[in-house]
């Protein structure tokens, strides 16, 4: 998909609504039409077009300022650095200045940054082209027709990737990205949302709110964290007649795969066959490693073999039909000189009746190392030291001796960080 994104954007009939936000947490929705998004746009590139060719930061009062400054800088600025609120700027980053001048729409190959991390030491910044970032947006005529929800925070990749699709696809977007939980959820059904994406936390988290039938959703989508198969079973029976897929995604790699067959995983025979322009590997080390027709930045130079093959640092198991996801590499807990992975032992538990949610992590033991322990949330009207036994009898019916959590305890709930993902205990 080539052109600017605002350049994108003027096919779409000017009067049709692009965005829809609450300006105070307990304000009504407001309604933006892409006509208003464009002028707002132009008008903010001529207030800073000094900055032409220039790297900026996109900071941002909320929503429709994101919106604004992504139509504004993308093909008129050099570079585009999506900041976490609470990180600094990269060194000799320029600042969005203000000064009146004419208009002068010269294309420009802008590059978009996003931050791998935000929480812990200095980010890693990983370019991206518009075009690598919309590789995978669907332009159907129906696209127009739905109602986006955004429960990720804008400026990370999931959240990025909602934008894109609701502009360029004509779409209204939704916005959902703060507040607690009931809030969000509140705000979906008012804006009538029919298409969400979210994590596996985030859904677990709007179906054991009990309201999840107030949506009307014609299109699921699960990204960020392993989609399990009671989890993908579930909202196929709540939503029987909706698009259900689950994209495996990173900041790093860009938008790679999606898989609409409702299984966990995907087919084996990506491996040999790859997915479009994707290449599939999978090393000794259970590593899966990726390649596609666009080259990984320099940033990456570390992780990416003299094939081109990027090593994604995700751990997989081969069956005979898929290739399952086991976890990050760096998240591994070791009993004993055993390695156990904890998304492995959470997804065992999910499958136990009563669980809405799972955490597992590791303990040090001056013993063995490391003890698997385990918190979950139950669902309403479960008893909790009856659901706690029926979870110690599966995890020995379904794990080693080694993976089966030492310690299992009964919480109000599980935190999320900002990208919708599980806090990891380390």
């Amino acid at each position: 998909m080539s052109g600017s994104l605002l350049a994108l954007m003027e096919r779409h009939p000017g009067d049709s609504p692009a965005l829809k936000y609450r300006q105070t947490a307990t304000a009504p929705l407001v309604t933006v039409s892409y006509r208003q998004l464009q002028q707002l746009a132009l008008a903010k590139r001529r207030q800073a077009a000094n900055l032409q060719q220039q790297a900026v930061n996109i900071r941002y009062r909320d929503i429709a300022d994101f919106i604004c400054s992504l139509l504004a800088y993308d093909g008129f600025c050099s570079a585009l650095y999506l900041l976490p609120d609470h990180n600094v700027a990269p060194a000799g980053m320029l600042f969005i200045a203000s000064e009146t001048m004419t208009d002068q729409r010269l294309p420009v190959d802008s590059r978009w940054y996003l931050a791998t991390s935000g929480t812990t030491g200095t980010p890693k910044w990983i370019g991206h082209s518009l075009q690598q970032l919309t590789k995978t947006v669907s332009t159907r005529a129906s696209g127009n027709t739905l109602c986006w929800g955004l429960v990720y925070q804008p400026f990370r990749f999931a959240g990025l990737q909602v934008v894109l699709q609701s502009l360029i696809s004509g779409a209204c977007l939704i916005d959902a990205s703060d507040g607690d939980i009931e809030q969000r959820f509140d705000t979906l059904v008012e804006g009538n949302v029919t298409a969400l994406s979210a994590t596996p936390s985030l859904w677990r988290q709007f179906l054991f709110s009990g309201k999840a039938t107030a949506l009307q959703l014609q299109q699921l989508t699960l990204g960020g964290e392993i989609a399990d198969q009671p989890l993908l079973n579930r909202l196929s029976q709540l939503y029987p007649t909706a698009q259900l897929r689950h994209i495996y995604a990173s900041t790093e790699a860009g938008v790679a795969f999606a898989v609409n067959d409702g299984k966990a995983g995907f087919p084996r025979d990506y491996l040999e066959q790859g997915y479009y322009d994707l290449q599939f590997k999978v090393d000794a080390k259970h590593h899966l490693w990726l390649k596609n027709s666009a080259l990984f930045g320099p940033e990456l130079a570390t992780r990416v073999d003299a094939a081109g093959f990027l090593d994604t640092e995700d751990l997989v198991e081969l069956t005979p039909e898929r290739v399952l996801f086991l976890g990050r590499a760096s998240g591994v807990i070791n009993v004993g000189g055993n390695k156990v992975h904890p998304e492995q032992v959470e997804q065992v538990v999910l499958q136990v009746p009563g669980v809405a949610a799972c955490r597992v992590y590791g303990k040090s033991s001056s013993i063995l190392g490391q003890l698997v322990m385990a918190e979950l949330v139950a669902e309403p009207d479960t008893v909790p030291e009856e659901l706690i036994g029926r979870v110690k009898a599966h995890c020995q019916q379904q794990l080693q001796r080694h993976q089966i959590p030492f310690k299992i305890q009964v919480v109000a709930a599980l935190p999320l960080a900002g990208s919708g993902k599980q806090v990891r205990i380390v």
